[in-house]
């Protein structure tokens, strides 16, 4: 077994590219790090995570309704 030490902007970048594979080839992957990850993230930085992600989340879909809007 290893240790790596890395910010969680940088597990984030890594989750995202293995959220591009084929599912079955990274689920567990992907879930053995949100497991060991998330109990290491600080109260705090974990609600400011959450907040900054659902405010990202909450623009993509608003920029892609703008997007679907018919033209009159």
């Amino acid at each position: 077994m290893i240790e790596v030490k890395l910010t969680i902007n940088e597990v984030n970048a890594i989750l995202l590219s293995l959220a591009k594979q084929p599912y079955e080839t990274v689920a567990q992957l992907i879930e053995k790090i949100r497991e060991q990850a998330i109990p290491q993230v600080p109260e705090e930085e974990a609600r400011s995570s959450k907040r900054a992600k659902l405010s990202k989340d909450l623009e993509e879909v608003v920029n892609k309704e703008e997007d679907e809007t018919p033209i009159h």
